[in-house]
């Protein structure tokens, strides 16, 4: 039997199939956002862990205009590697230490200008020895070594900044060969043996392990000595990205500032997931307190990016300190107050 439409319903039907399709024939109906990011292991990446177990992220999406919105998650070691993933464009979000992203602006300015998108957590490090004699910086001879990851990451250049705090700007590099390379858990079992390092600049949750050690004793906070608490960790991203998907961009800031009042709030549940996430010589209890004693510090406003900017410039680590700290992050935190 032939069908028989009314003009209205015609017309009606006509109106919905035009509001429905773009200029190219495409249907308006967006479809899911799916973003990439990739992460190292530590306590410091624990705001992407809660937004995840959360559902923070396609929570904050849904009230930028995604819904549906995926962010799929990878843990890579080593910050060069998610640096190459980053450029290479197989991931769109990863995550780097201050230093690390500072230079990777530099380097990228006016090509794929990577930057900042948020900071996560401002980790305090402090300096601890085996070394009942060592009572300062004064007092570490040629021979005690002071292990860091890195001679230009983040420990290596707070071990630098309190040298030249100590014994004047010029004598920055007093403490260089002091210094050796070695990975967190290596260095906080090499501390605790008395073996081969006589001290170890160690984040949250190392430094919690090695102060329940009698034989350990930390000479001080670096936040307390430099008189300043600098971001540690940090979500980086493409200008690419940032403008191809804003509202993306926008909500995973959002997603990951909500993580981090979630931390603060809930430190034991935040500790369960920790846990749940990757392994620590630390239990339940003591990655409660140890959350509980860094509660200050998790937020995705950046802080020290300008003092640590100008100390790496200083130090050839950089051709020149950042104009200002926004230059080196993208809205919105670029329009927030950070340092």
């Amino acid at each position: 039997m032939q069908a028989v439409f009314s003009r209205r319903a015609v017309l009606a039907g006509a109106a919905t199939a035009a509001a429905m399709m773009l200029p190219s024939g495409r249907s308006l109906a967006a479809e899911p956002v799916t973003v990439t990011m990739a992460i190292q292991y530590g306590y410091a990446y624990l705001p992407v862990t809660v937004a995840e177990k959360l559902g923070l992220f396609a929570k904050q999406g849904s009230a930028a205009g995604l819904p549906g919105l995926t962010v799929k998650i990878q843990k890579i070691s080593g910050a060069p590697a998610i640096n190459d993933a980053l450029i290479s464009g197989s991931i769109d979000i990863g995550a780097y230490g201050l230093p690390g992203m500072l230079i990777a602006a530099e380097k990228t300015r006016g090509s794929i200008d990577i930057r900042g998108l948020a900071a996560l957590v401002a980790g305090d490090n402090g300096l601890y020895t085996n070394k009942p004699e060592i009572k300062s910086l004064a007092d570490f001879k040629p021979t005690d070594k002071i292990a860091v990851t890195s001679t230009t990451g983040q420990q290596g250049l707070l071990v630098r900044m309190a040298a030249a705090k100590a014994f004047g700007e010029d004598q920055s590099r007093r403490l260089d060969t002091n210094m050796i390379q070695l990975p967190h858990p290596d260095a906080t079992s090499a501390l605790l043996t008395g073996g081969t390092i006589s001290a170890y600049a160690a984040p949250h949750p190392y430094s919690d392990i090695v102060e329940k050690s009698p034989n350990v004793r930390r000479l001080f906070f670096f936040s307390e000595y430099l008189g300043e608490r600098v971001t540690s960790g940090l979500l980086a991203s493409k200008r690419a990205f940032v403008e191809a998907q804003p509202q993306a961009a926008k909500a995973i800031v959002a997603a990951i500032d909500e993580a981090g009042a979630y931390i603060r709030a809930n430190p034991r549940k935040a500790a369960e997931m920790f846990l749940e996430s990757e392994k620590s010589s630390l239990d339940l209890d003591e990655t409660e307190r140890m959350l509980k004693s860094v509660s200050e510090e998790w937020g995705v406003q950046p802080k020290g990016v300008m003092s640590f900017g100008s100390f790496m410039a200083k130090a050839g680590l950089l051709k020149a300190p950042p104009a200002k700290w926004q230059d080196t992050f993208f809205a919105p935190v670029a329009a927030g107050q950070g340092s």
